[in-house]
């Protein structure tokens, strides 16, 4: 198998709010959006340099995909994008989101903060030392 590139798909109870927050506090574009009858986004698949997120709605993906029926949205899975400007970031988003912490060395030698998306999501920004 030759794996050719790599995105995450997320449960979302509003995938419009989703992807907005996504532009909004990372600078990702949007490369497709799929609606259902009423207009209501469903689907979306955004992308920052390599790196791919999508999103399906939390009742879309629960009725197709049997497994997913019992799992919930939110902290099961931990994004983590990395950085050259820590600091810089992290005063960047403090008007726009709550923090879960502060900027701090970890015993993996990385330093980081984390915060959530609006599902739940932990998203966890680091940059490793030089």
């Amino acid at each position: 198998m030759n794996i050719i590139g790599t995105s995450i798909e997320l449960m979302s109870k509003d995938v419009a709010a989703s992807m907005e927050f996504y532009q909004s506090m990372f600078g990702f574009e949007k490369l497709a959006e799929e609606h259902d009858e009423a207009g209501k986004v469903y689907w979306g698949l955004l992308q920052k340099g390599m790196f791919k997120l999508s999103f399906k709605e939390e009742h879309r993906l629960k009725s197709e995909a049997e497994f997913m029926r019992e799992k919930s949205i939110g902290a099961s899975i931990a994004i983590c994008f990395q950085v050259d400007d820590l600091e810089g970031y992290y005063e960047e988003v403090l008007h726009k989101c709550e923090a879960l912490d502060h900027p701090h060395l970890t015993p993996c030698g990385s330093h980081q903060f984390s915060l959530t998306d609006k599902d739940g999501y932990v998203i966890t920004i680091e940059r490793f030392a030089t």
